[in-house]
């Protein structure tokens, strides 16, 4: 087993003691469960846009996915708006502002200009090598003529 899977595997089950620790602890108290939820909710959405902003890379993310849950976390802000639930319409409007901004990364780090200009430096290493190695071939021919010049 490698370090990251045992590290993904501590992982799991931290989180399965801490839900256990606070569902015992917390259970008595079913508002305070829930804005628990709602904000370790919310911050595990923060932590995926994090990890998006340092690898610039979303081609993994599912648009569908993240429009999906500004659908339903919009949804349930004007829910906890309009029913005076707070922990509900905060929660939920923080998620639905990283789901955005999600959105969003995923626009501009796949925009079709931005793919196009990769595929034109890509073109550009090609014919660059192409060119080193046509000129090392001249290069190679010409010393292979003046050596048989000089026998």
């Amino acid at each position: 087993m490698t370090k990251t899977y045992i590290k993904h595997i501590y992982i799991v089950l931290g989180t399965l003691i801490a839900l256990a620790i606070s569902v015992s602890i917390l259970y008595q108290w079913p508002s305070a469960l829930g804005a628990l939820a709602a904000w370790v909710t919310t911050g595990s959405f923060s932590l995926q846009v994090i990890h998006i902003i340092k690898r610039k890379d979303t081609s993994g993310v599912s648009l569908g996915m993240y429009a999906a849950l500004f659908f339903g976390t919009a949804s349930w802000t004007f829910y906890g708006f309009k029913m005076g639930v707070f922990p509900v319409m905060i929660a939920n409007g923080l998620t639905a502002v990283l789901a955005t901004v999600v959105i969003m990364l995923k626009l501009y780090h796949e925009h079709p200009l931005k793919l196009i200009e990769k595929l034109r430096e890509k073109r550009r290493k090609r014919a660059a090598l192409k060119r080193e190695k046509a000129e090392t071939k001249r290069k190679a021919k010409a010393e292979a003529k003046l050596k048989q010049g000089l026998k």
